[in-house]
C-alpha cells in the first residue's frame, strides 16, 4: 500500500476551526496575520504587529534519546557542523519570561507552541504555560513522545485547554520504535494514547489529537498498522519523513524536493523563537545551531521592539535580495511554509 506524506493540511484546517469556534481568532489576529502574509508577498521587510505564532523552550530535556538529536547519555546535538563544542547547553526559560511574551502579542497572536526540541511534559510549566495562553485567548499546540501521558498528566492538559496534541511514533512495535527511539516505549505511548482519547470524550474536550508515524526505510512494513489504530481510536493520522541524521548508512535521504535555496523564508515573517535563556531567534532549528546571532533577548529588551527591529528586517532583506545561500543555518533548511520540518 502506497502512503504519501502529509502536509499538514488537514491538521492545520482542523486547528484553525477549532480556534474559530472557541473564540481564539479575532478580526484583529485575522487582519495581523493577512499583513503578515501581504508584506511577505510583496517583499516588504516589515511584517505585522506581531508574529503569528511563537516558539518557546520551557526546557530542552529529554527522556527518548533520538539518534538524530541526542547522544546515548542525553547531551543535545549541535547541527551547526562548523562549532567546535558540537554540545547544546541545557536549561529552562523562567515563567515570568514566558508570560512577559503572551502579554506583549496577546491581541494578535494566534498560536503559542511551548515546545521546541525538549519533551514538554517534562517541564513543570507545561500545564499552567497553556493554561495561561488558554485565558489570554491564544490556541496551543504541543508534540510529545507520549511516554508522560499518562492519567494524570491527561487530564491537566485536558483541563488546560490545550488545542492540539501531536505524538509522534517511528514503529508500531517495540524492536521497531526503539532504532530511531533509544529509550522509547511504543506499548506504553499507545497505552497512553487510548487512554487520553476515552478521557477527552468523558471530559467533552475537542483537543486535536495526531498521531504522527515517523517513516523509515527500515519501518514502513508497521505503517498500515499503525494507521488502523489510529482510526480505531479516534486519533487523525500522518507520515511524515525521517531526518536521517545518525542513520545515513541505512536511510537514503529522504528530503520530499530540492532545497528551496532561492525561495524567501515566511517563517521571518510569521513567527519567533525564543530559546531557554530568553535568545530570541526567527525559527526553531536555532535552538541547536550554535554560533548564529539573536535578534535580542527578551529578558533585557521589549520583545515588540525587537519583532520592529533593524535585525529583523535586515535578515528578511537577506532572504529577499539574495536567497538563503549566504546564510548557512538557512541554506540548509527544505522548510517552506510554517509547518513540522520532518
Amino acid at each position: 500500500m502506497a502512503f504519501r506524506t502529509n502536509r499538514y493540511f488537514g491538521l492545520r484546517s482542523l486547528i484553525f476551526f477549532r480556534l474559530l469556534f472557541s473564540r481564539k481568532l479575532s478580526l484583529y489576529k485575522f487582519l495581523n496575520l493577512f499583513s503578515c502574509y501581504i508584506h511577505y508577498f510583496l517583499g516588504s521587510t516589515a511584517s505585522g504587529h506581531s508574529p503569528i505564532a511563537i516558539n518557546f523552550e520551557l526546557w530542552n530535556e529529554c527522556n527518548e534519546s533520538c539518534v538524530f538529536c541526542r547522544s546515548e547519555s542525553g547531551a543535545i546535538y549541535d547541527s551547526n557542523p562548523s562549532a567546535d563544542s558540537k554540545i547544546i547547553p541545557k536549561g529552562k526559560l523562567d515563567f515570568e519570561t514566558y508570560i512577559k511574551v503572551l502579554d506583549a502579542f496577546s491581541k494578535y497572536l494566534v498560536m503559542a507552541i511551548p515546545y521546541i526540541n525538549g519533551e514538554p511534559l517534562l517541564s513543570k510549566d507545561i500545564y499552567r504555560a497553556i493554561n495561561a495562553a488558554t485565558q489570554r485567548g491564544i490556541g496551543t499546540l504541543i508534540a510529545s513522545n507520549g511516554i508522560l501521558l499518562n492519567e494524570s498528566n491527561s487530564r491537566k492538559l485536558i483541563d488546560a485547554g490545550l488545542d492540539c496534541l501531536k505524538v509522534h511514533i517511528s514503529g508500531f512495535t517495540s524492536p521497531i520504535h526503539s532504532i530511531q527511539h533509544r529509550k522509547g516505549d511504543v506499548e506504553r505511548i499507545k497505552r497512553n494514547l487510548v487512554r487520553f482519547m476515552e478521557l477527552r470524550t468523558q471530559m467533552g474536550a475537542k483537543t486535536i489529537v495526531l498521531l504522527d508515524f515517523i517513516r523509515y526505510k527500515h519501518n514502513t512494513h508497521e505503517i498500515e498498522e499503525a494507521s488502523r489504530f489510529a482510526k480505531t481510536h479516534g486519533v487523525l493520522f500522518s507520515i511524515r519523513p525521517g531526518n536521517p541524521k545518525g542513520m545515513e548508512f541505512s536511510e537514503p535521504t529522504q528530503l520530499d524536493r530540492q532545497l528551496p535555496i532561492n525561495i524567501p523564508c515566511d517563517w521571518l515573517w510569521t513567527v519567533l523563537t525564543i530559546d531557554w535563556d530568553g535568545s530570541l531567534y526567527p525559527c526553531c532549528d536555532h535552538v541547536v545551531w550554535s554560533g548564529v546571532p539573536a535578534y535580542g533577548n527578551v529578558k533585557h529588551t521589549n520583545v515588540e521592539k525587537l519583532w520592529l527591529s533593524p535585525e529583523v528586517k535586515a535578515m528578511r532583506n537577506t532572504h529577499l535580495v539574495k536567497g538563503r545561500s549566504p546564510i548557512p543555518i538557512c541554506s540548509e533548511c527544505p522548510r517552506q511554509g510554517v509547518k513540522f520540518k520532518w
